[in-house]
């Protein structure tokens, strides 16, 4: 069927009309166009179909929610039921404690519902413990257990031993098996152990020194009451110069055990150190100094002790210290920086004795001027007459003019101050009143030691203290605790003199007529009660005639054999005359 002209080939077809010539376009030239364009799609069209969304799909979508929704609320309630919460308190999982912090221990543990409480089992160390000797709060679903109740009763009789210990709760659950919780903790009795030795090596006094030692791992240290850091359980401590005093360390553990340990630096000392003592009077004296340096020019002494402040109270060199001035207390008898140029051309060592609190001068002048406190005193108020005025050793101002006296010596170029009548006098220390004093005398004493220590370490100076005979045994009696001091100084030097002693002490018969068997004993005895510090011991020994027995070569011989049979070689001779006996002292070998 034809349709139209347009279907019959060869028809005549219509002319198209054409717009009037002034309004047709320019006819476009023919020209190349090089460009790629895009391909045909030759790919044949396949026809989209669109489904129908029937009623049925829903109710399919719809019914898959449901199933999930229900699923998950099977699943939610399943869970519900059957994890368990159980929580403590009281004690921490793997926590250390002492013997005493473990029987303190209050545990409580707490369950989500009563049911599980009702459902659960509870045991330490494997020992059934609920209900027996625990108390349950239904209400509450709290249990509470105490290992000091357990032990107490004999249920649990290990539950504070020491070592490992271990709680366990176990509660049934619908479907499945128990859920299992476990706590545990640990006794420790045992201290940390700190090794230190408690004295290092003697170490020159001007140079770097380190202190070292280990500690249990895992323990917390302190030095000086300060964090110290350890790297696998080593730690070390280095000072620029040797330290003074005991050096205090403590170790923690985690279970709270606490141990402590000390430590000393002592340094070397002049190990000949043999010297004779010399007032400033007989300094001044043209023959007594003579006679001293005769010794040193035999080789017989290295070192000269010499009066810095004598037992009168008098400085004795040309002080220029403004309260010694003040108070007429400097007699001015030598130069004491000239004195030690002397000394040292010779290759003598000064030792400057410095009288600290038997000081006359002072305490006449402290009691005029209404400064009593710093005196000692009789329970009645009066000045104690004691050696003609005894100074307060526990008062700052007395401590302070005695030591700025030393540190004054030691710029004049002392390096060795050693204190005397460093004590209490003698005496019922209930007839004498020490104002201000907190603690026993003895410790106001070493603890003035203590502190002149220092500052003269710092002035690379020596410091002893010369301390009575009988201190070894009863230095309570005059406030001279011995091993205290020991630890405070670089050398004590005890004052054996035979004639000071009692008939039958140290099971020596008659001491006067014995010197070597008394030194012997006595000197023993201070090397008993120091050990261990590092005190170097200097003996003061007799050369002086007393009781009219009278003392030569031999005497003062066999007490300087007694002490180096002990292996203490250094000593000093006293006389109150400075006259000694060149024949008891052997040539120093060169």
């Amino acid at each position: 069927m034809v349709s139209s002209l347009r279907d019959i080939p060869g028809a005549h077809q219509p002319r198209r009309r054409q717009a009037p010539r002034g309004l047709r376009k320019p006819a476009r030239r023919p020209s190349l166009d090089f460009t790629p364009g895009p391909l045909p799609d030759r790919r044949p069209q396949r026809r989209r179909l669109q489904r129908s969304r029937r009623p049925v799909d829903l109710f399919v979508w719809a019914l898959g929610l449901a199933a999930v929704a229900v699923a998950a609320w099977i699943g939610h309630t399943f869970w519900s039921s059957t994890r368990i919460d159980v929580t403590v308190t009281g004690v921490e999982n793997g926590q250390a404690l002492t013997p005493a912090n473990a029987a303190a221990l209050d545990i409580a543990l707490a369950f989500a519902s009563p049911d599980e409480l009702f459902r659960g089992t509870l045991t330490l160390d494997g020992v059934d413990v609920k209900p027996d000797l625990t108390t349950a709060d239904d209400a509450s679903a709290t249990v509470r257990i105490s290992p000091q109740q357990l032990v107490t009763s004999e249920l649990v009789a290990h539950a504070l031993d020491e070592g490992d210990h271990e709680i366990k709760v176990s509660v049934g659950r619908f479907l499945l098996g128990n859920s299992n919780f476990s706590w545990r903790y640990s006794v420790d009795s045992i201290a940390p152990v700190i090794d230190l030795p408690p004295s290092l090596k003697p170490v020159p006094i001007d140079k770097q020194v380190t202190v070292q030692g280990t500690v249990e791992e895992g323990s917390s240290l302190t030095f000086a009451g300060k964090p110290l850091a350890t790297k696998n359980g080593r730690f070390t401590v280095t000072f620029d110069r040797p330290p003074v005093g005991v050096l205090r360390f403590e170790a923690t553990d985690k279970a709270g055990n606490q141990t402590a340990a000390a430590t000393v630096v002592p340094v070397t000392y002049p190990e000949a150190s043999r010297g004779v003592h010399m007032s400033a009077a007989a300094w001044a004296n043209d023959e007594l100094r003579a006679g001293v340096f005769a010794l040193i020019d035999d080789g017989l002494i290295d070192t000269v002790e010499l009066d810095i402040k004598d037992e009168s109270g008098m400085v004795g060199y040309r002080s220029k210290n403004p309260e010694a001035i003040r108070i007429g207390a400097v007699s001015g008898d030598y130069d004491l920086a000239e004195v030690v140029r002397t000394l040292a051309a010779k290759d003598v060592r000064v030792v400057g004795r410095l009288v600290a609190f038997r000081d006359p001068v002072y305490a006449e002048a402290a009691w005029s001027e209404d400064r009593q406190e710093e005196v000692l005193q009789t329970p009645e108020g009066e000045m104690l007459d004691a050696y003609g005025g005894f100074t307060n050793y526990a008062h700052v101002n007395v401590r302070n003019y005695n030591l700025d006296i030393a540190l004054e010596a030691v710029s004049l170029g002392v390096k060795d101050i050693l204190w005397d009548y460093i004590r209490r006098p003698e005496g019922d220390p209930v007839s004498m009143v020490v104002p201000g004093l907190v603690g026993p005398s003895s410790d106001s004493v070493a603890s003035f030691l203590a502190e002149a220590h220092g500052s003269l370490r710092e002035q690379g100076a020596y410091q002893g203290a010369s301390v009575f005979g009988i201190a070894a045994a009863s230095g309570d009696s005059i406030a001279q605790d011995v091993p205290k001091m020991a630890t405070a100084v670089d050398y004590l030097a005890p004052m054996l003199y035979p004639s000071h002693w009692g008939a039958g002490m140290y099971r020596v018969a008659n001491p006067i007529k014995q010197p070597g068997e008394i030194v012997a004993a006595s000197l023993a005895d201070f090397q008993r009660i120091t050990e261990g510090t590092g005190v170097r011991l200097l003996p003061w020994l007799q050369d002086f005639t007393l009781y009219g027995v009278t003392y030569n070569d031999a005497e003062v011989r066999a007490q300087i054999d007694s002490a180096a049979a002990l292996g203490v070689e250094g000593f000093l001779l006293w006389n109150p005359r400075v006259r000694y006996t060149a024949g008891a002292l052997d040539p120093i070998a060169p």
